[in-house]
């Protein structure tokens, strides 16, 4: 295998003391497979113990955050997580929210009417929960798997713009991340999410562009990067084969050139499988991106 560069554990650090200093930062993403059990967010944090590994673990390879899915009981994660990750001086980089979908088939294009607007309340729900935690909320598979119509693109627009408006009046991020089609019907490419935010007038909506989705949708990498160049807030690392950051055949030198050309300053981070185990990967992806990025 080649060798791994590691970005980032979607795991973050203090912002005050790190913004003195011009260094790339790097986060990786808590999942179930490593230390933040999926299975169990609707209840609370069973295993406190593997999550606290976890981070202690991430910090110590050098990561400067962490990446981690909305719980579904939101005040554990303002409170008890928010308490955890701060006693390590780790922040949080964004807040997924695909397993909204996953696991409870919510999403802000559903026909049923019901589960539409439970999926928006959700999603605002999450903005606020941003406000406390300082971090992005990412709108992924929550907009939605099913293909293009009319309707369910009024409803994302709508859906957007009323997201859009509370981000505003908390002064907080959402992130779009384009997805493949094979995933979703709904914005699949950098210059969608673009325009879309340009045509929608979306002021605290940008971009989160993953690699592993561009390797499938874009025709070149630098081409969208430099069209959506203001609108990038956020970079997701991982390989054509969802391994970490050079384990397959993903051109990381023509992205992190184009990045660094139009001046990318945000976060970089790393969502990978968990191979040949979630320790080794991260430490892999943490030295890729130190000699890939600085």
């Amino acid at each position: 295998m080649k060798k791994l560069r590691d970005i980032s554990l979607i795991f973050i650090f203090d912002a005050d003391a790190y913004s003195t200093i011009d260094l790339p930062k790097y986060s990786y993403m808590i999942s179930e497979h490593f230390g933040y059990h999926v299975r169990n967010i609707d209840k609370d944090l069973n295993e406190r113990k593997d999550f606290e590994a976890a981070i202690s673990f991430l910090k110590e390879s050098g990561y400067h955050g962490i990446m981690i899915p909305l719980m579904f009981n939101m005040d554990v994660l303002v409170k008890e997580v928010k308490n955890i990750v701060e006693s390590y001086g780790i922040n949080i980089s964004g807040l997924a929210t695909d397993h909204y979908y996953t696991h409870l088939n919510y999403y802000l294009t559903n026909t049923n009417s019901a589960v539409k607007a439970r999926a928006l309340d959700i999603m605002m729900s999450g903005i606020s929960v941003s406000d406390v935690l300082s971090a992005p909320l990412i709108i992924g598979l929550i907009r939605g798997g099913n293909m293009r119509d009319e309707k369910s693109n009024i409803w994302l627009h709508a859906a957007l713009k009323i997201l859009d408006k509370k981000a505003r009046d908390l002064n907080v991020q959402i992130l779009i991340e384009p997805l493949n089609h094979y995933e979703t019907g709904y914005v699949n490419t950098i210059a969608e999410a673009y325009d879309l935010i340009e045509r929608l007038e979306l002021e605290k909506t940008g971009i989160l562009i993953n690699t592993y989705h561009m390797n499938i949708e874009e025709g070149d990498y630098e081409r969208p990067i430099l069209h959506a160049r203001e609108k990038i807030w956020h970079v997701k690392f991982s390989d054509n084969n969802r391994l970490p950051p050079g384990f397959g055949h993903i051109d990381f030198e023509s992205i992190v050139g184009s990045l660094k050309k139009v001046g990318y300053d945000g976060w970089y981070s790393v969502e990978c499988l968990p191979r040949p185990n979630s320790r080794d990967a991260a430490a892999v992806s943490i030295s890729f991106l130190n000699e890939m990025i600085g």
